[in-house]
């Protein structure tokens, strides 16, 4: 009889099963790597645009692609395109004050989804931290990038931060198409005029491709979200190797456990994180703190090395990927909005791992005797850092259940 440790598990009834969320099939999925394959993509479908555009943003600042971004929409919305943009309040803050103006001058409803700060200070640290945009109900992008000048770019200088965006065509796009209304019904309630209207045809969403896509969209609110249960299944269901892209890894307790009972049943876990580029040190460092229990459990840490890495993707065995908004971190499994794609598809696994093995190759291996000798200076930095940063990632499940029944 087969030991059901070991017996290959598929991943996509699994998923199907504790997620709740069916696959949908007949889509096309682009990969665009970096800004210099997303930025021209997104332009291009939002040129193309005739009825309506939706687009809900985590992270929009000033320089030349913004202003791009933002006359092309502008540029619509003056030749009668519906446009609605929701920036989020803490991701976009940066955003230039004259683009805004821009926008609305145009008629592009555009709105701030919890803004900072607000009178709400209970709801300050909970982000939207999704990316969709949305052409004619028909063609939808997700993924990490923002509308900045630092995503503009190859990703191979320390300017041009590395991520990956995805254009997705097919019956999934009305999984993303949900993400964004979701989160405009927040503003909407607040604002004249229906949630929907006659611009809203509703098109059928026809096969397209082969790809089997699962849309998630982990809202924020106190607990672990889908997302972290479709990663506790696919860690489950791994039985070769797993692969994850993330800018840092701050692990929960329960999901350190699980990356370590994986690479104990003879799986390769491979990580690869930010190297010498970062934004903000203090959550690197709070990232470090797990290293060496990874590292004791053979997981291979890697860091990316020429800039700023920021790519979100997890691939198990080359034959499915969960991909999007959501680090592999608790502040994106228990606290922010997401918005996720999980992909069975082989071609498209295909592109995610020769774009992962192409980031090794820049890559610096973290070398557990080098990490055990590090200083007591960088030890305490990355302790401070863990016990100042925990109450603004998240608790996850912390107070919703006791330890025994």
């Amino acid at each position: 009889m087969t030991d059901q440790r070991t017996a290959a598990i598929s991943a996509r009834p699994v998923l199907e099963a504790v997620v709740g969320t069916p696959f949908t099939e007949g889509n096309r999925v682009d990969v665009l790597k970096n800004g210099d394959e997303t930025f021209p993509a997104l332009l291009e479908a939002i040129a193309g645009a005739r009825r309506t555009i939706d687009m809900l943003w985590f992270a929009w600042a000033g320089g030349g692609v913004s202003r791009q971004v933002t006359e092309a929409l502008a540029e619509r919305a003056r030749h009668g395109v519906r446009v609605r943009v929701l920036l989020d309040g803490f991701g976009s803050k940066d955003m230039e004050p004259a683009q805004l103006r821009q926008l609305r001058d145009a008629g592009c409803l555009t709105f701030y989804y919890r803004q900072v700060p607000s009178w709400r200070p209970t709801v300050w640290n909970m982000r939207s931290h999704r990316r969709v945009l949305l052409c004619d109900e028909t063609v939808a992008f997700t993924g990490g990038t923002g509308i900045d000048p630092n995503w503009d770019g190859d990703g191979r200088r320390p300017q041009d931060w590395r991520d990956t965006s995805y254009r997705v065509q097919g019956p999934a796009v009305a999984g993303l198409r949900s993400a964004f209304v979701s989160a405009w019904m927040q503003a909407q309630v607040r604002l004249p005029g229906p949630l929907l209207s006659d611009r809203d045809s509703f098109p059928p969403l026809a096969p397209v491709g082969d790809v089997a896509v699962q849309v998630l969209r982990p809202p924020s609110q106190p607990g672990w979200s889908e997302a972290a249960i479709a990663i506790a299944a696919l860690l489950h269901t791994a039985r070769r190797r797993v692969r994850i892209a993330t800018p840092y890894a701050r692990l929960p307790r329960w999901l350190l456990n699980l990356v370590q009972a994986t690479t104990a049943r003879g799986v390769q876990v491979q990580l690869l994180v930010s190297g010498p580029h970062v934004e903000r040190p203090g959550v690197q460092l709070q990232g470090e703190v797990d290293f060496q229990p990874l590292l004791d459990a053979d997981v291979e840490i890697w860091r990316y090395q020429p800039s700023l890495f920021h790519t979100k993707a997890i691939t198990v065995d080359g034959a499915v990927a969960m991909v999007g908004t959501t680090n592999f971190d608790v502040r994106s499994l228990a606290l922010n909005e997401q918005v996720a794609l999980v992909i069975e598809d082989r071609a498209v696994l295909a592109v995610l791992d020769g774009h992962f093995d192409e980031d090794l190759s820049l890559s610096r291996r973290v070398l557990p005797e080098e990490w055990r000798s590090r200083g007591i200076r960088r030890r305490a930095l990355e302790l401070a850092s863990d016990v100042v940063g925990r109450p603004i990632r998240g608790w996850g499940s912390i107070g919703l259940a006791d330890r025994r029944p």
